[in-house]
């Protein structure tokens, strides 16, 4: 075997080993099939002096999808399901969207689902993967791939029964953390998200 072609599957194999690690350290999270949690999100920006924050709830819903809605200081909601995408404003009006309307937040629906589901091998399409620590402190870091790097460079999750906080730098060096609080798994989806989850 010529040695770039030996690099090339050390790496390989390097690469699925630490998906399997990552895997085996949060194989919890795959039986959750609901889960709701607030978030807070900073987000730090070299053009603004000061973070911005925002506050909201995250719904993850195994069969439907991912319900992204904003509290404060605005009233916005993205769902993300396997029939679309769709933006709900404060005024209650939906409005269907693109993956090109809107590819950073189509992508980072994607890798939600892949994240708060512990399903790593389904984000190695857009990262490469590197697990550490145990079942009850784990820390995975995601180092983006070219597809992927013009929106997002890395991202680092840290948790234990559940993802705990969530750091992505993105391509341009401003970061967005989101800090999870009051996880509330299997709790049963509301009317209100049913309604958000129907694509008629």
């Amino acid at each position: 075997m010529k040695p770039a072609a030996l690099l090339l599957a050390l790496s390989a194999s390097f690469l699925m080993a630490q998906s399997s690690v990552a895997e085996r350290l949060t194989a919890h999270l795959q039986t959750t099939p609901r889960l709701h949690v607030d978030f807070v999100q900073t987000r730090t920006l070299a053009a603004l002096s000061r973070p911005l924050k925002t506050t909201g709830k995250l719904v993850l819903a195994r069969e439907q999808g991912v319900i992204w809605q904003v509290k404060k200081p605005l009233n916005l909601t993205y769902v993300m399901g396997p029939k679309g995408m769709k933006e709900v404003g404060a005024d209650g009006k939906a409005r269907l969207k693109t993956a090109q309307d809107v590819p950073m937040v189509a992508q980072m629906g994607r890798i939600f689902q892949g994240l708060l589901q512990g399903r790593w091998s389904v984000l190695e399409e857009y990262f490469t993967v590197k697990g550490e620590g145990t079942p009850e402190q784990w820390r995975i870091l995601l180092a983006a791939k070219p597809q992927t790097a013009a929106f997002v460079k890395a991202v680092d999750v840290k948790g234990g029964r559940f993802i705990d906080r969530i750091v992505v730098t993105e391509a341009s060096g401003d970061t967005m953390e989101l800090r999870f609080e009051k996880p509330r798994p299997n709790e049963p989806l509301s009317d209100e998200e049913l309604r958000l989850f129907r694509f008629e």
